[in-house]
């Protein structure tokens, strides 16, 4: 990526041809910017000429952030940073990041790890030339790598996670600076918007956030309930326990960058397979969220992490589909009339449900029923229709139908539409749907009246 490539590390290499001399050139290796470019005191960033021009520094609309997990640090316990890219009108995405003890800003504060092939680490002198990596460098920088510069949709924006390990010992705040690169993903230097942000961390006990330990007692799918439940990549996921959080609340507007899901609410984070799962709500026994798309099969960890403080991990187990309806109370599923009118008994709802009709076409809303064309999201909010890989049949009352859609219509969420048999009878009908070999739980119902 020549967006926040280096300019140094270049070498000519000239091959002459009859008449001509052709000069080539080729990198030696591929990365960010030079170290100095994360808007610490007295250095630059890449918003200047031979890295990044366009809008002025911080003005083009978008934003750079950085989670910590909350606003402390416990010496010597490691924590996950985020650092997240954001820009309504642009593709690609960098970024570099240092840490320095506030009460000298030219001194290096703990140290930076990647965790993935998405980041890198640098290391610099004083005057911030670079140098050799060594156990103890003066200054370090944490920047993306080439293949980390990913291209998204427009407007997607991007998160980068990394590990900082704090001082051994209590050194006061510390200051995490991060400058961030929206571009435009043009192979130039040219229309590309460059963003600093800030995040000032204060010595605390009980590792980065205070308190106690974070712990899990149970994960189940979140759309059964059902202990030991499997779970499946996009799907609904709740996990139980103590010390989770101290708010309790859903995501909201702001918890958003661009169409990007929130991987953290009010310092609590989640991790399925040690990727980072969307924070959909959290409180201090529950936190529910989306996993990400994952291919994994069998058993997989689940750990939270509060204000730096990770949690015990539990096991789950994940399939390729773990369908289950969502439910509107502890027996009847979410579901609409043809007219998104609500369906169910009139004492569900009163004055606003009403039974489906034997021969009327509803919608049933579920979760987790795998893969779909287009692809699902990862990391983002969905709008549109996205039909299931994997054929789905439903069974009402025993007989078995065809749905005449089944896919994904929103964040998460699944939608069948299917026709209630003729020969349904008044009362309650039990409904099964069928993906890839695998059934949601029994004792799901809707309700019929002729």
């Amino acid at each position: 990526m020549q967006d926040m490539d280096r300019q140094r590390k270049i070498f000519i290499g000239k091959t002459i041809a009859v008449l001509a001399v052709i000069p080539v050139l080729i990198y030696a290796h591929a990365a960010g910017p030079d170290p100095g470019k994360s808007g610490a005191p007295g250095e630059s960033t890449c918003a200047e000429a031979e890295c990044h021009v366009g809008t002025a520094l911080n003005g083009g609309g978008g934003r750079v952030t950085i989670d910590a997990g909350g606003s402390t640090y416990t010496p010597a316990v490691k924590q996950r940073i985020s650092v997240t890219v954001s820009d309504p009108a642009q593709k690609r995405w960098g970024f570099q990041l240092t840490a320095r003890l506030a009460s000298n800003t030219k001194t290096r504060a703990g140290t930076l790890a990647p965790i993935d092939g998405n980041t890198q680490v640098l290391c610099s002198l004083a005057n911030t030339l670079e140098v050799p990596c060594n156990a103890n460098p003066v200054l370090q920088y944490i920047e993306h790598t080439l293949g980390g510069a990913k291209i998204t949709a427009v407007g997607a924006g991007l998160t980068f996670q990394f590990d900082w390990t704090p001082p051994a010992t209590d050194v006061g705040d510390i200051i995490l600076y991060a400058a961030g690169n929206a571009a435009n993903a043009n192979t130039i230097e040219t229309g590309d918007h460059i963003y600093t942000s800030t995040l000032t961390l204060s010595s605390g006990s009980g590792g980065g956030g205070g308190g106690d330990k974070p712990t899990i007692t149970a994960v189940v799918n979140r759309a059964s309930f059902i202990p030991g439940s499997s779970i499946s990549g996009y799907s609904w996921v709740s996990i139980f326990g103590t010390g989770l959080g101290t708010s309790s609340r859903a995501w909201k507007a702001g918890d958003f960058m661009g169409t990007q899901l929130p991987t953290s609410l009010d310092g609590s984070s989640v991790t399925i397979n040690s990727k980072p799962a969307y924070v959909a709500y959290v409180s201090p026994t529950l936190i529910n969220v989306l996993s990400p798309v994952d291919s994994a099969l069998g058993s997989v960890n689940v750990q939270v992490t509060y204000n730096g403080t990770a949690s015990n991990t539990m096991s789950v187990m994940m399939q390729a589909v773990a369908p289950a309806f969502i439910f509107n109370n502890d027996k009847y599923i979410a579901a609409l009339h043809a007219d998104s009118t609500l369906l169910g008994p009139a004492s569900l709802y009163p004055g606003l449900s009403t039974p489906a009709k034997p021969g009327e076409t509803i919608e049933l809303f579920a979760s987790g029923f795998g893969p779909t064309t287009p692809a699902i999201p990862n990391g983002t909010l969905f709008t549109g229709a996205a039909k299931t890989n994997n054929a789905v049949t439903v069974q009402i009352g025993g007989v078995t139908v065809t749905p005449a859609f089944a896919g994904l219509v929103a964040t998460g969420e699944y939608q069948i539409n299917v026709q209630v048999p003729a020969s349904t009878p008044n009362g309650d009908a039990a409904v099964v749907a069928t993906v890839g070999g695998v059934s949601t739980p029994p004792n799901t119902f809707i309700s019929v009246q002729q």
